[in-house]
């Protein structure tokens, strides 16, 4: 249970906390003392910051003068929360009678960061940790194509290198939590435990070969002291990351061994009903593996009818289950080769019109999209690159986030041609009910040639190159 305490004012919160940071919190009573987390954001995206735990939302601080924030907090767990801004995060590790503060620039958010004040030094160690790795794991992909003994090797040498970092950091560190070396250990092991299970895909990627190298049983002796259900752990990236990479192994694995096997999701969503125990990871898993299936099959988003079965089946999670009731039933409006339905839209400034009026005559790209899903500065760049090498075709937005979080009618849209949103009785709703970011292609004569592609696609280029020869 977490209470914040915001009726003591931002003032006196920082004079008490600087007086913590100065007399030092060593002869408090950890239980009754106060948590603190505040910082400061420079260039902020919004007016306020999210504290997560175990990806829910436990606390909203709002920026105040200078774009500072604080909170206090009492009868506050130790471990792994998160914090949120605009569309970007990151994790902190907080204990009772902790005062954390970060301070960052949103235009370069993770290496800007950097922390002060009681429990920062433990935020520092794994920040530089995250990032050393996040390197070090994309140098390790030149060398898929080694052997599985020189491989090993390279593993065995960054483990070496990273556990070395972790002693010489616990050497000055005093009172390091069992919580804490475990996460430590998981944030040091885990990303080159994923790197072993994708070995095989991309040594056989490398090589050419059209079937997976034979590996030892030895090579994955790891997976004997790892739990694929551990709940502390599962909003921890590392570790999230490596379940997932372990059962697309297995799910490979699979296929090779029996041909008629050989539907990769549908292998991957009976490996989590196997293997994953806890049901909200088990929901969450199930979901987001559909949901990748349904955005990345052929030209036209659709999903598979034995995996839309699977997941029905397994997934306990209402709010999940309509999600992607909602995804495929929208996909079955706007169909290929059929005249766009005509939909009501607006400017921002209130003039509605319909969008085969705008859209007349013309090769066009109509784009739905959400600060949820996407920056407005992402989706500015994106736009002016495509705009640019296809002129001759034209991109019309659709904003679709609800009123109450409307995008304000004086937000700057001069770098964005044609922005529009809906009107409340706008036809396009009955295909927009699962919220995802749909784009719709339409040729000159009004006929859709992709009810249901994203601006991310890979295919997007092709299809927008089929689009400019109608």
């Amino acid at each position: 249970m977490y209470f914040c305490l915001n009726s003591i004012s931002m003032k006196h919160i920082l004079g008490a906390i600087l007086l913590i940071l100065t007399v030092g919190c060593n002869t408090t009573n950890k239980s009754n003392a106060l948590t603190y987390f505040g910082g400061q954001i420079i260039n902020p995206r919004t007016n306020f910051v999210l504290l997560l735990k175990d990806d829910k939302v436990i606390d909203t601080l709002s920026l105040q003068n200078n774009n500072k924030f604080i909170a206090s907090y009492k009868s506050f767990s130790e471990g792994l929360y998160t914090f949120k801004h605009g569309n970007e995060f990151q994790y902190i590790y907080i204990e009772p009678a902790d005062s954390v503060l970060v301070r960052l620039n949103t235009w370069d958010f993770d290496e800007s960061l950097v922390f002060n004040g009681k429990g920062s030094s433990k935020n520092e160690f794994l920040i530089n940790l995250f990032l050393q790795n996040e390197k070090e794991e994309q140098a390790m992909y030149q060398y898929f194509n080694l052997n599985e003994k020189d491989f090993q090797f390279k593993i065995d040498s960054l483990a070496v290198e990273r556990e070395n970092i972790y002693n010489d950091f616990s050497q000055n560190e005093v009172n390091i939590t069992e919580g804490f070396k475990k996460l430590t250990n998981t944030a040091i092991h885990f990303p080159l435990y994923r790197l072993k299970e994708i070995y095989p895909y991309y040594y056989k990627k490398a090589h050419n070969l059209s079937k997976f190298p034979e590996i030892s049983k030895d090579f994955y002796n790891f997976r004997n002291n790892i739990n694929l259900n551990e709940n502390n752990l599962l909003s921890f990236y590392p570790y999230r990351n490596y379940v997932i990479n372990y059962l697309y192994n297995v799910s490979y694995q699979i296929k090779e061994k029996d041909s008629t096997k050989n539907n990769i999701t549908v292998n991957i969503l009976n490996a989590i009903v196997e293997n994953v125990k806890l049901e909200e990871f088990k929901n969450t898993l199930l979901k987001g593996i559909v949901v990748e299936d349904f955005l990345k099959s052929e030209s036209t988003c659709s999903i598979n009818n034995e995996t839309l079965n699977i997941f029905l089946a397994n997934c306990t999670d209402k709010e999940y289950v309509t999600q992607v009731k909602n995804l495929v039933n929208d996909s079955k409006f706007v169909l290929n080769n059929e005249l766009l339905p005509d939909f009501k839209i607006e400017t921002f400034s209130d003039e509605v019109l319909s969008i085969n009026e705008i859209a007349k005559n013309n090769n066009t790209v109509i784009y739905f999209w959400s600060t949820e899903y996407m920056s407005l500065d992402y989706l500015t760049k994106r736009i002016k690159y495509l705009e640019k090498n296809y002129p001759n075709i034209l991109f019309i937005g659709i904003n679709t986030q609800p009123e109450a979080q409307s995008i304000p009618s004086k937000t700057n849209f001069s770098n964005l041609k044609k922005q529009f949103k809906l009107t409340k009785d706008s036809y396009a709703h009955q295909f927009l009910t699962s919220t995802y970011p749909r784009t719709i292609m339409v040729n000159k004569n009004g006929i859709v040639t992709n009810g249901f592609t994203y601006l991310d696609s890979k295919k997007f280029s092709s299809e927008l190159s089929k689009l400019e020869k109608n």
